[in-house]
């Protein structure tokens, strides 16, 4: 028992790291129906090997916390359980935001070609996979399903030998391994796509006494009365090797909330300040998201 509350606390404390992602359920990525019916030689251990990798990069980015969807099914009786015990009422709140949204993904075009010429010398068989893969994913909010978003990947596109030796175990396992460098570079790709369209940056601007101006409007959503936390965000640089890294350190700054919108632009009373600083090149002006708060 006492080892069980260790670990529960372990993980209560883990998640006040993921306070400032946004939390993304990651449903399965699977093949239309006519892709799966050809049945190309590497799809399944394509489909098998993408969502580690992707799942992976978009954690890296710092920027989500991203749950595999057979992580939340056969995490449902642990849930059950911690709202009924005694060490999670003792919190007297959730330390992790619900996921907000899903995402799924869908590969659309899997076109693969074979070939293969045998070595009469050593009995070798060296094959010759070209794959060429295009994606869409599709972000779809848990509480309004009508609010999605499309993001489309480039096609990706790659080729490569593979030498076969021995039994049919050793020449899968080495195909497998060249499947799964493809799948990783995908998945890279894919992450940089997705937090290139997700991110909508709501910058602060124009500071004065308690109020100030934020750079987006009701045609972005805003409403009055809404919540926004005021971040700063600085790059990481290596100590070592100097140079940026993926992630960035972010902030927190303040909390206003809004009291007018128009189009585009929309005015804030300031309800926390703790060094909000408008007075900066564009580049640098506070980052405004909505607050759960």
């Amino acid at each position: 028992m006492k080892l069980f509350i260790f670990t529960i606390l372990i993980s209560l404390s883990a998640n006040i790291c993921f306070a400032q992602k946004d939390t993304i359920i990651l449903g399965k990525i699977k093949a239309t129906a006519n892709i799966v019916k050809e049945n190309p030689p590497s799809l399944n251990a394509f489909l098998e090997a993408i969502p580690i990798h992707f799942k992976h990069y978009l954690n890296q980015t710092g920027k989500f916390a991203v749950i595999d969807i057979d992580e939340v099914v056969s995490q449902s009786n642990l849930d059950l359980e911690l709202e009924n015990s005694e060490i999670f009422k003792t919190t007297d709140k959730e330390l992790i935001n619900k996921p907000k949204f899903i995402l799924n993904c869908t590969v659309v075009e899997y076109s693969e070609n074979e070939s293969r010429v045998k070595n009469p010398l050593d009995g070798s068989t060296r094959v010759n996979r070209d794959i060429f893969v295009s994606v869409t994913m599709q972000l779809i909010n848990r509480a309004n399903p009508s609010d999605q978003k499309t993001f489309e990947v480039p096609p990706l596109n790659d080729s490569w030998d593979e030498d076969m030796f021995g039994p049919t175990s050793k020449r899968d396992f080495e195909s497998r391994k060249k499947v799964d460098q493809f799948a990783k570079g995908a998945a890279l790709k894919m992450s940089d796509k997705f937090v290139a369209g997700y991110e909508q940056k709501i910058y602060l601007y124009a500071k004065n006494g308690d109020q100030c101006t934020l750079l987006a409007g009701y045609q972005n959503g805003v409403q009055v009365g809404q919540r926004y936390d005021v971040f700063i965000s600085k790059s990481i640089i290596h100590p070592v090797t100097k140079k940026p890294l993926a992630g960035s350190q972010v902030t927190q700054i303040g909390l206003i909330e809004i009291i007018d919108t128009q189009s585009d632009v929309s005015t804030c009373k300031i309800i926390e300040d703790f060094g909000i600083n408008t007075d900066v090149a564009p580049e640098n002006l506070p980052i405004a998201r909505p607050s759960n708060r």
